[in-house]
């Protein structure tokens, strides 16, 4: 029996002397590879000078060596370990996608002086970011009990991924809500998942989301769901199952007490959920402002594409309040108008009393200078 770090168990183990591998008898992971290669030898020929036994064949695959082979395949071997560790779906495309960044960055020598779990991980992380699947950067983390987030970083940096929409879109925690509630409550409750589904467009079209992780907005979602439908949880539970502090989770409850959705009841936000719809629109003649900018018009200088991905992103266009730069701005605004409100009464008083002295130098009589010589 050899300890599994996969399976956290004491596992029976497969010995393979073919190959010389020793491996896990339950989920394959390879504990110890001992590769012995036969070097050439050597015999006399019939003039009695030595020459290598054998003849040389060459290569007519790809060209790559022999190590770069089996560094591709372990990273594949690592990602597949982490795919069923942490239960990803997608398969075999998903695997393929991550091995191809990792591939990428065994091209630009990421991989020298890493560890290979560590730039799989990131790999994974970037597939999944580009399928739109629901884990985090902290999944794999804790996955791995390693911080992945540096090497991510590092990797986006090194594959120029920083301005690609896979690292700048938005990441909309709508995705984590099925995945959080089966975890919190160990099944399937498709009533609390609606309800935090909702809470969270709700948030989203107060600009909630702006500058904020998806998983505080689900935390927080997840928790009034919950106890909305009759389950007891404390702010500890939903903080364990969503990865942040407890501190976190109280700030985005009091930010969304603090908007309009926040004062209802949760029978009149859902009444209210239910009524507001996303406005039909039928295409229109406009300039098209998006980056499809052959495709025809459909509304708000928007494509059809690109229009229902911002509806989806930002909870739709009914209700909400306005966004936080306008909301900056407006302040601003109306503190400029009330200094020059202030300062155009302050002006109007004093002038008002410069007028009432002069009115009173006038109409008051004037000293009368006797002459001396009458």
């Amino acid at each position: 029996m050899v300890f599994c770090y996969h399976c956290q168990d004491d596992c029976p183990y497969i010995q393979d002397p073919d190959n010389g591998i020793t491996c896990c008898g339950m989920c394959g992971k390879v504990f110890d590879e001992h590769i012995f290669e036969v070097g050439p030898t050597f015999v006399k020929n019939s003039s009695g000078q030595s020459e290598m036994a054998g003849k040389i064949i060459e290569g007519v695959g790809s060209g790559c060596s022999i190590s770069r082979e089996r560094t591709e395949a372990k990273g594949r071997d690592e990602i597949w370990q982490i795919v069923h560790g942490l239960h990803v779906s997608g398969g075999d495309d998903i695997i393929c996608t991550a091995h191809n960044f990792y591939k990428l960055a065994l091209d630009n020598d990421f991989t020298k002086g890493r560890r290979t779990s560590h730039v799989a991980a990131a790999c994974l992380y970037i597939a999944c970011r580009r399928g739109e699947k629901p884990y985090l950067l902290i999944d794999f983390s804790d996955h791995l009990q390693i911080s992945v987030c540096g090497v991510f970083l590092q990797l986006c940096q090194v594959l120029l991924l920083g301005e690609h929409p896979i690292v700048q879109k938005l990441v909309d925690p709508s995705l984590f809500i099925h995945r959080f509630t089966e975890r919190l409550l160990g099944k399937r409750d498709n009533a609390v998942s609606d309800t935090a589904l909702r809470i969270v467009a709700s948030m989203k079209r107060d600009w909630m989301q702006t500058g904020r992780k998806p998983s505080g907005l689900c935390g927080a979602a997840l928790y009034i769901a919950a106890l909305s439908h009759g389950y007891d949880y404390t702010k500890a539970d939903i903080a364990a199952v969503v990865h942040v502090c407890e501190a976190t989770l109280s700030k985005r409850l009091v930010e969304f007490e603090n908007t309009d959705s926040g004062s209802l009841t949760i029978e009149d936000f859902l009444a209210k959920a239910d009524e507001e719809t996303v406005p039909k629109c039928s295409a229109k003649y406009g300039d098209v402002l998006c980056e499809h900018k052959g495709a025809e018009h459909f509304s708000h200088g928007l494509c059809e594409e690109c229009y229902y991905n911002f509806t989806e992103l930002s909870g739709g266009l009914e209700g909400g309040a306005d966004p936080p730069a306008f909301q900056r701005a407006e302040k601003k605004r109306h503190a400029a108008a009330k200094r020059a409100k202030d300062s155009s009464v302050v002006d109007t008083t004093l002038c008002e009393l410069h007028s009432s002295d002069v009115e009173h130098n006038i109409m008051s009589p004037g000293k009368v200078v006797v002459s001396e010589h009458t």
